[in-house]
């Protein structure tokens, strides 16, 4: 197919047209073939499209610079949906520059109500990172996760000199490097595509990040962020709350690649959010993900952080009801409640020391509580005392805890207050173990079969370090030996820290 200013596109499709179409966008240096496994599993129930974006492939090559910018690349996603999926809204699932382009089509006008879901993996919005550059380097607590970001980043810059990077990839030098930072996940891409999709650099980056214009994304977006990336760190991938109000993270074991490395994951991954958005029951692995994407950004939109704090209700309207039917109580029985005399005293604080008497010490509290969603919603990295706010949720989450100790039944309890379903054992692969009966190696085949992590809580420091040996993709904490429940509580917040940080 033909996109607007000519470009060739070349298409590939798999699948049942008359199936709810899936449309997988490559990035750089691959074509189309990167896909191959995920595209062989998902045709089973979708019509699966794959095509080779301007540049790379069997696709045409634009000679100039400007015919590698994203709206020209959106412009080429639009073309494809128009010949593939004419009269019903695609899902997209794209990796690296792939997702790159199709944040910026999602988040803009040109594809509005043509596109039914967004799985981004490796490969965050230019603007979004424009912007979140400037909101990390704005205060000191931001400057690691920004630091960390530009060294892994560090590539980019290269690509900006010229012929150097060209020279780089006709001499094999290239090759040898993607080999060397990413295995043989990486394939061995064509020295053509990499030598033109050099363009994609130049003809985007600088102008994206140094001058971002932020958009939401208004369809549902899954992010899945692998967290052994050289490339993009899971922070910039994953925080991004604030420009998708329907927003679901994973974060997976496994490198830059992944796509080749588990197309089985991929594939989950992808099918049960386009389920979703079809009209399924919303999955546990999107619970459990749409609740990392809730409570783990340290950006996003205003209602989403503070709902996540506890701070305010679901909707402006449920708040107003709730605080009306409070003061409607009041006048009609005459006698106020504890809210409504809660909030009489802090506003009469406020007016004393706007008027200028002493400052109360409950004005004072409010407002240095007040100060730190206020911050958080301006976009400051959220502060330790909005996190304990915020407090351990795990909703959508299997917690499998073996034994009958006092620490067995206590980790038992704190989870299930915590949200999640607790269960003795079973046929489904859980998402967190407390083992006390011996069997974590078990769980742990089942966690890293599963491709998705896991964590596992266990007593014995010896087996605890030979399972972190054979399983890296899972993190395994060792129990204290204080009392059970302080022990309980301890395992956790560590387990709530340890999936929030990605590790």
């Amino acid at each position: 197919m033909v996109s607007r200013d000519g470009t060739r596109i070349a298409v590939a499709e798999a699948g049942d047209p008359a199936a709810p179409t899936v449309v997988c966008v490559h990035g750089y240096p691959d074509d189309r073939s990167v896909w191959d496994g995920v595209a062989a599993r998902l045709a089973d129930r979708f019509h699966v499209v794959t095509y080779d974006v301007r540049g790379a492939g069997e696709s045409d090559r634009p000679a100039r610079r400007d015919g590698y910018a994203l709206d020209r690349l959106a412009e080429d996603l639009a073309a494809v949906l128009d010949e593939v999926s004419p009269n019903r809204p695609a899902h997209l699932v794209a990796h690296d520059w792939g997702s790159i382009q199709s944040w910026h089509a999602v988040s803009g006008d040109l594809l509005r109500g043509r596109i039914a879901s967004f799985t981004s993996i490796s490969g965050p919005s230019l603007d979004h990172a424009g912007h979140w550059f400037r909101t990390r380097l704005r205060r000191p607590s931001g400057w690691g996760p920004a630091l960390r970001q530009l060294v892994h980043s560090t590539y980019i810059v290269f690509f900006q000199i010229p012929l150097v990077p060209e020279l780089g990839w006709r001499s094999g030098v290239g090759r040898r490097v993607l080999r060397r930072l990413s295995g043989s996940a990486a394939g061995s891409p064509a020295v053509a595509d990499a030598v033109h999709g050099l363009e994609l650099y130049r003809a985007n980056i600088g102008a994206r990040l140094s001058r971002p214009r932020p958009r939401p994304a208004e369809v549902p977006v899954q992010v899945l962020a692998p967290l052994d990336d050289p490339y993009v760190t899971p922070a910039l991938q994953t925080d991004v709350a604030r420009w998708a109000p329907r927003l679901w993270v994973r974060r997976l074991p496994g490198g830059h690649w992944i796509p080749r490395e588990r197309p089985d994951v991929i594939a989950r991954c992808t099918a049960e959010l386009v389920d979703f958005a079809e009209g399924a029951p919303e999955s546990r692995g999107l619970r459990r993900a749409r609740a990392a994407g809730m409570a783990d950004s340290a950006v996003g939109t205003t209602g989403r952080r503070a709902r996540a704090a506890g701070l305010v209700d679901f909707t402006p309207e449920r708040r107003a009801r709730a605080a009306g039917t409070e003061l409607v109580d009041s006048v009609e029985r005459a006698s106020e409640s504890v809210a409504l005399r809660r909030a009489r005293t802090v506003e009469a604080g406020l007016v004393g020391a706007v008027e200028g008497a002493p400052e109360r010490r409950g004005r004072r509290r409010v407002r240095a509580v007040g100060a730190g969603p206020v911050d958080s919603v301006e976009g400051a990295p959220e502060s330790r005392g909005l996190r304990r706010a915020r407090g351990a949720r795990f909703d959508g989450y299997l917690v499998v805890v073996t034994g009958e100790s006092r620490f067995a039944r206590a980790a038992a309890a704190a989870f299930a207050r915590a949200g999640a379903e607790v269960r003795g054992d079973g046929p489904d692969v859980p998402d967190v173990v407390v083992d006390s009966r011996g069997t974590a190696r078990e769980f742990a085949a089942r966690m890293a079969d599963r491709g998705e992590g896991g964590q596992l809580v266990l007593h014995d420091p010896a087996e605890a370090a030979r399972l972190r040996r054979e399983y890296p993709g899972l993190n395994v904490i060792v129990a204290g030996d204080s009392s059970p429940e302080r022990a309980a509580r301890r395992v956790l917040q560590a387990v709530a820290r340890n999936r929030h940080a990605g590790t």
